[in-house]
């Protein structure tokens, strides 16, 4: 069996001309947040839209089965970004030849309203070929990628009110059905099986980090057959989980001027060849 699985995230999209002319504008996580990101982040962020449409040219160039990814669309969870942003992004999801599966990012579920808005325009990405392994928040999500591989979703985003607070946390229902989906012998028997959420595996930063990342990670102790997938931290980067045979894999941003990545697998048997995306000369090609 041989697959091509590309995982991407931290798309970061511009915010549509008029998006601050609402009332949701006014949240007070939107208006410390706004300032923030004239001050500090916006400027490295201004050809988002270009980088994801030079994404769509490398699956045009360098077609591939799977697309995973987690997430971060948004700036700040506005209607206006959500109408605009994520239907773009979910173009670029269907341009896999077999399928997408996407989870969000604290971006993406900015206010306790942006849950809603999310499951709208990605929901078709985010259904489970296994939806009785769920709890009732609609995660873990099971995405069966032939005989030998699959991919697993978990939601680590969680509406935060303070725009300066951007951890994460993954349910102690979500943990307790994803220990008992890895055990499934349709899990535990195939050779490769991707784990992804948006937030770091093993980082738990109290104000950035995932919080209760020591109960994910003794969860999926003992599972030899994981391939962790994140996004949240702005660069890319690999390697193993300590005393462990599971690597890791930070998508890092599509879009961060000077440091656009993703990450390409090419899976052939039991043998797992990553490459990672960079941006040169306006394009995205591959590097070893």
């Amino acid at each position: 069996m041989s697959l091509r699985i590309l995982h991407f995230s931290d798309v970061h999209l511009p915010l549509p001309p008029g998006a601050w002319r609402s009332p949701e504008a006014l949240h007070p996580k939107r208006i410390a947040a706004r300032l923030n990101f004239i001050l500090r982040r916006g400027n490295k962020y201004t050809e988002s839209l270009q980088k994801l449409n030079g994404l769509n040219e490398f699956l045009r160039r360098e077609p591939v089965d799977y697309l995973l990814y987690t997430g971060d669309t948004l700036n700040f969870g506005l209607v206006r970004e959500f109408m605009d942003a994520a239907p773009r992004v979910a173009e670029t999801l269907t341009l896999a030849r077999q399928g997408a599966l996407a989870v969000p990012g604290n971006h993406d579920l900015y206010t306790g309203a942006s849950p809603a808005h999310y499951e709208r325009h990605f929901g078709p990405h985010s259904a489970s070929d296994l939806p009785e392994a769920a709890t009732s928040t609609g995660y873990p999500i099971v995405r069966w990628m032939g005989p030998e591989a699959a991919a697993i979703a978990i939601n680590s985003s969680r509406p935060n009110f303070n725009f300066w607070n951007s951890s994460g946390h993954v349910p102690a229902a979500e943990l307790e059905a994803l220990g008992q989906l890895l055990a499934r012998p349709e899990i535990a028997n195939r050779r490769h099986v991707f784990l992804l959420t948006h937030y770091p595996f093993d980082e738990a930063g109290f104000f950035h980090g995932l919080r209760n990342a020591r109960a994910l990670l003794k969860t999926l102790q003992g599972h030899k057959n994981l391939i962790l997938l994140h996004g949240h931290n702005h660069r890319a980067y690999t390697y193993f989980l300590p005393n462990s045979p599971v690597p890791l894999y930070c998508a890092g941003s599509l879009s961060k001027r000077d440091a656009e990545s993703f990450w390409l697998f090419d899976l052939f048997g039991g043998v797992l060849n990553p490459r990672r995306g960079v941006w040169r000369n306006a394009r995205f090609t591959l590097v070893e």
